[in-house]
């Protein structure tokens, strides 16, 4: 059994693109290997902003042989009548390259079949691993590529090298004008020289005198560790995200925490531009003690040692200045009231046929007028009304089209100066993933809305990785906010509201979100394929009857119910045009039993959980109804009057989607 090693080298990667990478890597090349018919042990990857790298261990010396089993002529046909093979045989067997003797018959559904097995046995690994290394790395996806040589190869930054080993062999193959060898390089700045690795088990060792700490949980544990040393040192709390840690992870290959500071004067700014600043412009970690933000921060450096001193000045030079700025555009903006600002939005284009920001507000406004008008939210319409007309006018500040992440927040600061709480919290909020305030989740409906609905009217339709406005981020944003909040509304009419072109094409892409959404929240797959075919737009109507279902399954009466759908289901499926059903057609006191407990049953609204347990019943009239009654009669009146009481039937199941996908059924 033996080890391969993969290593792409390349410029500093961007570490938005961890650990989506390293999960891809590992998915696609147990694909690859699966499909090449190749036995493994174990799969590692690591990953540091210059290189990612694949061991594969135990790996077999060689393919599995492969035996295709290939279907033939009738057997009718393959013989004549004294048993000898037909033209029709010898032509298959020749096109299989075997022999008559090798043509086995056997009995299909559909008869008697010549079928011939053709074995190929399997290549040595070697000869397979440099053909698997160029269709994995080709395979990867990111949201943005580059290309930087002839062939125009695409990756988010140019490899350098290529280091592919099986044990102690080179495995050869070029890729983006970059042919494979047996050398890697260590850190950019203390270990650049490169390294002969002669065994692929050597790599480890060697990457390590070389000062890259290439596992990055290894690294990513190091860092934490270390930040919580130097900040008990000084007795203050670092804040510290599960994204920022994982960003920083990936900025370096051999991790220096440095501490640096601030001057106090700048703490007058509110906590929320200094910790932007520092977090998503610096990556540094911000610091706080006793529920106060504290005058220093921490640096995660690829540097140390004796350049320590003059990392630490230069970043508090950096961060002084980026502050100073702030301050600046601080006190410039809140010298004009946010609402002052609202008419400067006829000023601000938007892309393509949208008009300007103040168009978009008024789309959102007829937006929110839905909403209020679905929900019933009368009480809290002025309010709303309010935070809408001043929830984009922040765009028009200094400090957003200096820090356009602040886009919100930003709003929500100033409006606190002049604005009642109900009005600036809404504000403040409204861009957050999870709105805690329940007007702001309105808001961030009607916005997310005509975001996806206008970039889809200009084409601008995301497709595999690429997603370069980040729709999809938008989208799953969107169904957790009404998944999570159970706002029961349709989307369809928003959609109308919004002019959009192609409603097919957002709702199968809010679906998508939809299904990825109620995967994270422990839904079976089938069990989500099933609510996702009710007939309806609303997410949290398709929400709550995935939970149900899931609930339901467990039940022993489950199996039963969802057959029984199935069964009305699979005999109506494709009728779409029947007369009334008419009892006075029934011949057999099943179907009026059946018909019987479908006109009995309540025509008012019911919950779903009250429709499935008065709906048990029936499982029973139907097993006796398909025992005794023969649906598909010669009698074109008969049997139509019975396929039109199925389809009744099986409308009182219809609130549970679409019950065929379900796995768990007799």
């Amino acid at each position: 059994m033996k080890t391969f090693l993969l290593e792409i080298g390349t410029e500093e990667l961007p570490a938005g693109i961890f650990p989506d990478v390293i999960n891809q890597i590992k998915d696609k090349a147990m694909e690859l290997l699966e499909k090449c018919r190749v036995d493994y042990g174990d799969i590692e990857v690591f990953a540091t902003p210059r290189r990612l790298v694949l061991f594969i261990y135990n790996l077999s010396e060689s393919q599995r042989d492969e035996i295709r089993k290939v279907k033939g002529p009738p057997k009718n046909v393959s013989l004549d009548r004294d048993g000898n093979p037909t033209k029709a045989l010898i032509g298959f067997a020749e096109r299989q390259g075997c022999n008559i003797e090798d043509i086995k018959f056997e009995v299909t559904p559909q008869g008697e079949y010549a079928f011939a097995y053709i074995k190929t046995e399997g290549k040595p690994v070697k000869e397979i691993l440099g053909e698997f290394s160029k269709e994995l790395i080709g395979s990867l996806e990111f949201q943005r590529n580059m290309y930087w040589e002839d062939t125009k190869f695409l990756f988010p930054r140019p490899i350098r090298w290529l280091l592919s080993i099986l044990d102690e062999e080179l495995i050869p193959f070029e890729l983006a004008g970059v042919k494979s060898d047996r050398y890697t390089y260590g850190h950019r700045f203390l270990g650049s020289k490169p390294i002969e690795i002669r065994l692929a088990t050597e790599y480890k060792e060697a990457l390590r005198s070389a000062y890259v700490m290439f596992d990055h949980e290894e690294r990513r544990n190091y860092i934490l560790r270390e930040i919580e040393r130097k900040a008990s040192e000084i007795q203050v709390k670092p804040i510290l995200t599960e994204e920022l840690l994982n960003e920083v992870t990936f900025l370096v290959e051999f991790p220096f925490i440095i501490l640096g500071e601030f001057s106090r004067e700048f703490l007058e700014l509110p906590r929320e531009i200094l910790a932007t600043v520092m977090i998503h412009h610096q990556r540094y970690i911000p610091l706080e003690k006793d529920g106060s933000l504290y005058p220093g921060f921490i640096i995660v450096s690829n540097m140390g040692g004796k350049a320590e001193e003059n990392i630490k000045r230069g970043n508090e030079r950096v961060i002084s200045a980026r502050f100073s700025d702030a301050q600046f555009f601080y006190k410039r903006d809140t010298a004009i009231p946010l609402r002052d600002r609202v008419k400067d939005l006829e000023k601000i284009s938007l892309p393509g046929e949208r008009g300007t920001l103040r168009d978009k507000v008024e789309k959102m406004r007829a937006v929110l007028d839905y909403l209020m008008g679905t929900l019933k939210l009368h009480d809290i319409k002025e309010d709303l009304i309010a935070a809408l007309d001043l929830c984009e006018a922040d765009r028009t500040t200094e400090m957003v089209k200096e820090f356009p992440e602040l886009h919100g927040v930003i709003g929500g600061i100033y409006a606190r100066l002049n604005e009642k709480e109900g009005v600036w919290k809404t504000i403040y909020y409204h861009e957050s993933e999870n709105p805690p305030v329940f007007e702001a989740k309105l808001i961030a409906i009607a916005e997310r809305m005509y975001d996806i609905v206008s970039h889809f009217n200009e084409g601008y339709i995301p497709s595999g990785s690429q997603d370069p406005y980040g729709l999809k981020k938008s989208a799953y944003i969107l169904v957790s906010i009404i998944g999570d909040g159970n706002i029961d509304v349709e989307l369809e009419p928003i959609m109308d509201i919004l002019e959009s072109k192609n409603k097919k094409d957002v709702w199968n892409f809010l679906a998508q979100r939809l299904y990825s959404y109620l995967l994270n929240r422990g839904i079976k797959r089938d069990l989500i394929e099933s609510a996702l075919g009710i007939n309806t737009s609303s997410i949290a109507k398709i929400t709550n009857t995935a939970l149900l279902l899931q609930e339901l399954s467990s039940r022993d009466s489950f199996p039963l119910f969802v057959t029984s759908a199935v069964r009305c289901y699979r005999i109506t499926k494709d009728l779409k045009e029947l007369p009334r059903c008419n009892p006075e057609d029934f011949e057999t006191d099943d179907e009026r039993i059946l018909y019987k407990f479908i006109e009995e049953f309540p025509k008012e609204e019911i919950s779903l959980l009250e429709r499935y347990e008065r709906l048990l019943p029936l499982v029973d009239i139907l097993d006796r109804f398909f025992k005794n009654v023969f649906v598909m009669v010669d009698d074109e009146k008969i049997r139509n009057n019975r396929l039109a009481l199925l389809k009744d039937t099986y409308s009182l199941f219809s609130p549970f989607g679409d019950l065929t996908k379900v796995e768990e059924r007799l």
